[in-house]
């Protein structure tokens, strides 16, 4: 199942799709068919179609990433945009290793598409990540 629309909410969710929720609740939201990676400790990652959810040890949703055919944004900042998309929209961003984020914004950060001439600026957004900070 793809999610398709929902309001990005830093530190919140993705439209229904709430941080601190129980996984059994946020499961039924989804198709039964999933990528399941799951840690000794009880930590584990669910990816659908174009979403991949973090539960934590005590089974409660920690982070949530959209990817392509999700239409929905934050700010005009949408999966396939360019940092330096953000960067006219928000007058900068912060390189976290993997992770791109907002000064000033937290429980939100992009991760970019590894694509041919790869540029920081220009390459697409591939996934847009809601979590816990």
């Amino acid at each position: 199942m793809e999610l398709i629309h929902g309001e990005i909410e830093p530190n919140i969710g993705i439209g229904k799709v709430r941080l601190g929720a129980k996984k059994e609740v946020i499961l039924r939201l989804f198709s039964s068919e999933f990528k399941l990676w799951e840690r000794g400790d009880g930590f584990c990652t669910y990816t659908f179609d174009n979403v991949k959810l973090w539960f934590d040890v005590n089974g409660e949703l920690q982070q949530i990433g959209v990817t392509k055919g999700f239409l929905d944004g934050f700010h005009d900042i949408h999966v396939g945009d360019t940092l330096s998309d953000v960067k006219k929209t928000f007058g900068n961003y912060e390189d976290d290793g993997e992770v791109y984020l907002i000064p000033g914004v937290d429980g939100i950060g992009f991760e970019l598409e590894d694509v041919d001439d790869w540029d920081e600026l220009t390459a697409p957004i591939e996934w847009i990540y809601v979590y816990k900070s």
